[in-house]
């Protein structure tokens, strides 16, 4: 209480502005873009994926009850978050799939956290506004408490984007070399699926993360799935493009009887000239990146060197 008697009660009135507002923001948009809730499509994509949904590259005992015990704790209040639309929620799993939490309780986690982080940021400036000389005033104090509740509101989505980005990577830039092995087991005379699981095991050390997905290709393709259904699990799981186009391609030889291990050639090294581009592109753009830095910090110290010394004899000689 006397901590609550303490607090401006402008940066309350601020902070209760800027949740509603975000809050205003978000269920607008949702209902502007979204589409109507199909109950059937919802149950059905419910019952296809809650199997799906489990974290790879983790142990399934302790990680999994530390995660539902916190999921029990997020869902009442991630059930304020959930979408109601059948196509946004399955855009949220896939995105989870694609970052690699596959849990059936990521969702909740997700969006409880996203919950629950704008009021701790609206505590944390209640404290960092009680120990000012000067409280803020109300116009400043909104616009600050839409910023942070704003910032912490979507500070979620932007992690989780983050995650795809460089669990993506991670397996882009592996698949070159994972390929040619692949190549090195089909030409020694090993199946397909037996060269999968080689190269699986071969790169675990190396690249975990693509040695996990081709794990879990073959354990589906060994289960029963046709080859051609399990390469396109594993390139809707990842996301990645490569992977796409290597199941399509998979499919046509399987169709056409084509050469396996030549076509698996001509991939790898069309993925390693994609990579060599998207090196080549990075070290392009840091040119234009040290324009920044080299204008603000380096020229005015160059510029102070250079003519410091001439205005300074110029302004003595002015002053004499």
């Amino acid at each position: 209480m006397d901590l609550i008697a303490g607090l401006n009660s402008t940066m309350l009135i601020a902070a209760g502005v800027g949740v509603v507002a975000v809050l205003a923001i978000g269920f607008g948009a949702r209902a502007l873009f979204g589409r109507h809730r199909d109950e059937v499509i919802e149950r059905l994509q419910n019952q296809t994926s809650g199997g799906m949904l489990e974290p790879s590259g983790l142990d399934r005992d302790r990680p999994d009850q530390l995660l539902g015990r916190i999921a029990a704790l997020l869902r009442p209040f991630a059930k304020l978050l959930k979408p109601t639309a059948g196509e946004e929620l399955s855009r949220l799993n896939r995105s989870l799939q694609h970052a690699g939490y596959r849990g059936d309780n990521a969702v909740e986690v997700l969006l409880g956290v996203k919950f629950l982080l704008p009021p701790l940021a609206i505590i944390g400036l209640w404290q960092i506004d009680s120990h000012l000389e000067t409280p803020m005033e109300l116009p400043p104090a909104i616009a600050v408490a839409f910023i942070a509740t704003a910032l912490m509101f979507f500070l979620p989505n932007l992690w989780l984007r983050g995650q795809i980005q460089k669990r993506q990577m991670l397996i882009e830039d592996a698949l070159p070399d994972s390929m040619d092995l692949l190549v090195t087991c089909v030409e020694a005379g090993l199946s397909l699926d037996a060269a999968m699981a080689r190269v699986g095991a071969e790169l675990e050390l190396v690249a975990p993360v693509l040695a996990q997905e081709m794990k879990q290709t073959m354990l589906e393709i060994q289960a029963g799935v046709k080859r051609s259904d399990a390469f396109h699990r594993l390139s809707s799981r990842t996301g990645v493009e490569d992977l796409r186009t290597l199941s399509a391609m998979i499919i046509q030889t399987e169709l056409f009887g084509t050469s396996v291990s030549r076509a698996l050639r001509v991939h790898a090294e069309g993925m390693r000239t994609k990579r060599m581009q998207r090196a080549e592109e990075k070290g392009a753009v840091v040119s234009v990146k040290m324009t920044v830095p080299l204008i603000l910090c380096i020229l005015p110290s160059l510029m102070a060197v250079v003519i410091g010394p001439a205005a300074s004899m110029i302004a003595s000689k002015m002053g004499q």
